[in-house]
C-alpha cells in the first residue's frame, strides 16, 4: 500500500516579531481605521462648549446687569453679551421703529428712555413685520403659521414675561399686551432644542427666561443655531443661572445690543422693531 500524501500547509508570512503579518488590504484597512479614530478624537466637532471667562460690563440701572462671557469648543470660539434682569422689577416693551430703514437701535431706545434693549423680529424687504407683533395691546401684524416662527415672546398686562411655543398661542390665552413671534426655539426645559441648523455661521440675537423670574436679552458672535443653543444651555452661562427657555430673534446684520452708559453693539442694517427693558 502506498503511503498517503500529506497536503502541504499554507505558508503564513511572518512579521518582524515572528507573528503572522497582515495582508496589504488588511493593513491598509487597519491603518485607515486607526487614523480615523485619531481624527475623530481630535476633532473640534466632538468637543463640548465650555465657559472660559465671564466679566461684568456694568449696570445701566439698579437691578439690571450686563455681562460678557467667552466660550469655546475645540477651535471654535464665541462671545456672549447679555442684559440680565428680573421681571419682578423690570419688563419688556416692543418698540416700533419711528423711521424703518433709518432709525437705529441706540437712538430709538434713547428717545424712548429705555434702560437697554436689542433688535426684534423678522421683517419684509419693505420693513413690514413678519409674524405676530403686538405693541401696547394693539396687534400690528397677525399671528402667522410658519415653521421658522416657532415661538412667541409675550408680556402680560402686569409685566410678566414668558416664551411660549407658537402652537400654544391663542389671541385670548395668554392675553399679551406686548408680543413678537420669531424663531426657532433654541432652548426648552433647560436643554438645546434638537434638529437646529448646524453649519451656517451668523451673529445671533436671543431672549431667554429662567427660574425665579429671571430674563436675559442676548447677543452672540457668529455661531450656528445649534451651537447657540448649546452655549445657552451651559450651566451657569449667566453666572448664577441658565435659561429654561430661549428664543432666537432676528440675527445676522440685524443683530444689535445696547445698554445705557454701559455697552453699544450696533446693528449693521436697520430693523423694524426692538425689544427694550423698562421699569415695571
Amino acid at each position: 500500500m502506498k503511503p498517503k500524501k500529506v497536503p502541504a500547509l499554507p505558508i503564513v508570512p511572518k512579521g518582524r516579531d515572528g507573528s503572522p503579518s497582515r495582508s496589504k488590504p488588511q493593513a491598509r484597512s487597519a491603518a485607515f481605521l486607526g487614523a480615523l479614530a485619531l481624527l475623530l478624537a481630535a476633532s473640534p466637532l466632538q468637543a463640548n462648549w465650555r465657559i472660559d471667562s465671564t466679566k461684568t460690563l456694568g449696570s445701566p440701572a439698579p437691578g439690571v446687569e450686563v455681562i460678557e462671557t467667552e466660550c469655546s469648543s475645540g477651535d471654535k470660539t464665541a462671545r456672549l453679551t447679555a442684559i440680565l434682569f428680573s421681571d419682578r422689577q423690570h419688563t419688556l416693551h416692543v418698540i416700533d421703529s419711528p423711521a424703518p430703514g433709518n432709525a437705529t437701535l441706540e437712538n430709538t431706545l434713547r428717545r424712548e428712555n429705555a434702560i437697554a434693549g436689542v433688535n426684534g423680529g423678522y421683517f419684509q424687504p419693505d420693513f413690514r413685520p413678519v409674524g405676530l407683533a403686538i405693541i401696547d395691546g394693539k396687534t400690528l401684524t397677525p399671528f402667522k403659521q410658519a415653521k421658522l416662527l416657532s415661538g412667541i415672546i409675550g408680556v402680560t398686562p402686569k409685566g410678566a414675561i414668558s416664551i411660549i411655543r407658537s402652537s400654544a398661542y391663542t389671541s385670548q390665552n395668554p392675553a399679551f399686551t406686548q408680543a413678537l413671534q420669531c424663531g426657532p426655539m433654541l432652548v426648552q426645559n433647560g436643554t438645546p432644542v434638537p434638529g437646529l441648523e448646524p453649519t451656517r455661521l451668523a451673529r445671533r440675537t436671543a431672549i431667554a427666561t429662567g427660574p425665579n423670574h429671571r430674563c436675559a436679552l442676548i447677543r452672540i458672535t457668529s455661531t450656528t443655531l445649534a451651537d447657540a443653543a448649546k452655549i445657552l444651555s451651559l450651566p451657569g452661562i449667566f453666572g448664577t443661572w441658565s435659561p429654561q427657555t430661549a428664543l432666537n430673534l432676528d440675527g445676522g446684520s440685524s443683530t444689535g445690543l445696547w445698554a445705557a452708559e454701559t455697552v453699544s453693539l450696533p446693528e449693521i442694517k436697520r430693523v423694524r422693531n426692538f425689544l427694550a427693558v423698562f421699569p415695571r
